[in-house]
């Protein structure tokens, strides 16, 4: 379903279940069923709200050439508003990571927390020089070499040989996805660095990283539990990127297990950021 009118066209998300909101925000490139294994745990319990980012799935692209998280991040707040969420959690991989960041920064009062997953306070030189040499196997090699590396880069080696059927199913997905539609994101996130302000943020966190991560070190997990005050830390060990798919139950625990947590020991208002 189509959220609010936007100049670039409607942001469309998927709505499932009912009770304390949750909002899943998936990575570049991805789309709403990048979610399906979590969303369908998640909703027994809890109203699950996955949006397509702009340019990603059914949403249109933006018509600027760079689109920030910070844009992105607006694009959700108007839905958090069209939808009448009242305090959700946000949870972000890698490229929605960075939008949960820049939500917790510019609207904290309205977030009950957020967990951030394979992410970044900075977009540094490694992780440009990854999405760029994607790009650019695309252009010079063709489709079939861009998915080979992109299978080699977001998946820990050991899981995709214990699981072909699931990568062949990756593969087959990519292959229909707008690559065109998603260049604003990557153009919008290489100047992405945030590290001097996350410290403001007062929200319940959870970062989890996968410590074989190919496409964000892991050091940037340690940053960003270091940096934001009372924050949680969950590495899964050889772990690729994209670890909601490696660990897709266990993932979907470790997240219920937080949000419960917090909603027991604290009250149901939204969470604020320090001066």
């Amino acid at each position: 379903m189509p959220s609010a009118d936007h100049p670039s066209g409607p942001l469309f998300h998927e709505d499932s279940g009912a009770g304390i909101p949750v909002i899943l925000l998936h990575e570049l490139g991805g789309n709403a069923r990048d979610w399906d294994e979590q969303a369908r745990e998640l909703s027994t319990h809890r109203r699950v709200v996955v949006p397509e980012l702009r340019g990603h799935g059914r949403t249109a692209p933006p018509p600027e050439d760079a689109y920030s998280p910070f844009q992105h991040a607006s694009d959700i707040h108007d839905l958090i508003e069209h939808l009448g969420l009242k305090a959700p959690w946000v949870v972000g991989l890698s490229l929605g990571g960075l939008v949960a960041l820049a939500l917790a920064l510019e609207h904290p009062e309205e977030l009950r927390g957020i967990v951030l997953v394979s992410t970044t306070a900075h977009v540094d030189r490694y992780t440009r020089e990854v999405e760029t040499r994607w790009m650019q196997v695309f252009r010079e090699e063709g489709v079939e070499a861009y998915l080979n590396r992109l299978l080699q880069d977001v998946f820990y080696p050991d899981w995709l040989l214990d699981h072909l059927d699931e990568a062949d199913r990756f593969r087959e997905d990519q292959r229909h996805r707008r690559l065109a539609g998603i260049a604003p994101s990557a153009a919008g996130s290489f100047s992405w660095d945030v590290r001097g302000q996350i410290a403001r943020i007062r929200l319940p966190t959870l970062v989890v990283h996968g410590m074989d991560d190919r496409v964000v070190d892991p050091t940037s997990a340690r940053i960003l539990r270091q940096t934001i005050l009372g924050s949680e830390m969950k590495l899964y060990a050889n772990t690729g990127h994209l670890l909601h798919r490696e660990h897709p139950k266990e993932f979907a625990r470790l997240l219920e297990d937080f949000f419960s947590r917090h909603e027991a020991s604290s009250s149901p208002s939204p969470g604020a950021s320090g001066p």
